[in-house]
């Protein structure tokens, strides 16, 4: 069903086809918005020790991430669902409305408050990613897409990146209040502007829920999942837990994450450029095996005690998750894939459910060894097992 007999719209209402270029005015607005949610994901990072010092247990603390991830993955289906019934532009802005109500909860830090904020923005988030994703989608071809995808990334890890650089100095100042009203803010202009976007025009169908499950069988759709869960989703787990990571240790903390928050951001766009020169599968299995080795290595020098070389693996850990993400879900749009929007709740389902234990893993394992190395290890193991996976399925070539 195309948009143009969708609910809500009209048939003389001005379309946006596909076309040579990048859909500018469309990343602005929505990259606004992933902006604004970016803020208040980030910025959860310097909510935990705050937690923590109140006598929450740190991995009740992590399971605020937790929430998060499983918010994102409740909201895609159904997401995916209404963008081919109604315009992606309405369906992002319902998704950026309802995620800005759960970034002004974390103005409270009580436990209640706090899980039901990380879950309202994980569900809107959900909605606003899938449909954000969509609409660029619809509107790009060929290294635009990856460029496109990896655009809209970027808007998100730049704000996530503020959010985890800025927010320990904001909280401390100014307590939650401020940061929590102004990332809603941000995400709420999204919301308001992804309204005013022309129709992103398409002829997908309505596929059964079975159609989505029987995608997700084939082994190239499952990959890019979990492809999703060790790019997108550790960063949420390092997120969430890096701020805590650099308290104890004698580097400045501030300095690091603002490299780290660079990193990432630098990343999406290195992503883009590398896919269009080597293709995007090489691109994300090639970053999958060296973020294997960052990890790994920031999670010996922790074990070790080298507080100079956690600091540089922390920074680099930030390129790892940064260049896979435009390439790995432009391969959602190529012949690869089954139905680009039935491969995008594949990816996001799966993604976030296989992340989602891994913020609490890493608090628990806190608690038990009080060191953060047991947590890095275990992400290390994952992203390897993810890249051997990608080998064998993908493969490196180009698409």
């Amino acid at each position: 069903m195309s948009d143009a007999s969708a609910a809500g719209e009209t048939a003389t209402e001005p379309a946006d086809t596909v076309r040579e270029g990048l859909p500018r005015r469309a990343i602005l607005v929505l990259g606004t918005g992933l902006f604004g949610l970016g803020l208040t994901v980030g910025g959860y990072g310097a909510v935990v020790p705050v937690l923590v010092e109140r006598g929450v247990p740190a991995d009740v603390a992590g399971a605020g991430t937790s929430a998060f991830l499983l918010g994102q993955a409740l909201a895609v289906l159904p997401a995916d669902r209404l963008t081919r019934r109604y315009a992606p532009r309405s369906v992002a802005a319902g998704g950026f409305v309802l995620a800005a109500v759960g970034a002004a909860l974390l103005a409270s830090t009580t436990v209640a408050a706090v899980l039901a904020s990380r879950a309202l923005v994980g569900l809107g988030q959900g909605a606003a990613f899938v449909a954000a994703m969509i609409h660029v989608g619809r509107l790009t071809t060929g290294d635009d897409t990856a460029t496109a995808q990896g655009l809209l990334g970027a808007g998100f890890t730049l704000g996530f990146a503020v959010g985890l650089a800025a927010g320990p100095g904001v909280i401390a100042r100014l307590g939650t209040v401020a940061p929590a009203l102004v990332s809603a803010a941000v995400v709420a202009v999204g919301g308001v502007g992804a309204l005013a976007l022309g129709r992103a025009t398409s002829s997908w169908g309505v596929p059964s829920v079975e159609g989505y499950l029987r995608a997700l069988r084939e082994p190239v759709a499952a990959t890019l999942a979990l492809g999703n869960a060790a790019t997108f989703g550790f960063l949420i787990v390092a997120g969430t837990w890096y701020a805590d990571l650099l308290a104890g240790a004698a580097v400045p903390a501030t300095a690091v994450l603002v490299g780290f928050a660079l990193a990432t951001v630098a990343g999406r766009a290195a992503g883009g450029v590398l896919a269009a020169r080597v293709g995007e599968a090489a691109t994300v299995g090639w970053s999958l095996v060296g973020q294997t080795v960052v990890l790994g290595g920031t999670a010996a020098a922790v074990a070790a005690d080298r507080p100079s070389l956690v600091a540089v693996g922390v920074v680099l850990t930030g390129l790892g998750f940064g260049v896979p993400f435009g390439p790995l879900f432009a391969l959602a749009f190529t012949e690869i894939a089954p139905d680009p929007g039935v491969t995008l709740v594949g990816m996001l389902v799966v993604g976030n459910l296989a992340a989602l234990a891994y913020p609490w893993l890493v608090g628990r394992a806190l608690v038990a060894t009080g060191t953060f190395a047991v947590g890095l290890g275990a992400m290390a193991v994952t992203v390897g097992g993810v890249a051997l996976l990608w080998t064998r399925t993908v493969g490196l070539a180009r698409h």
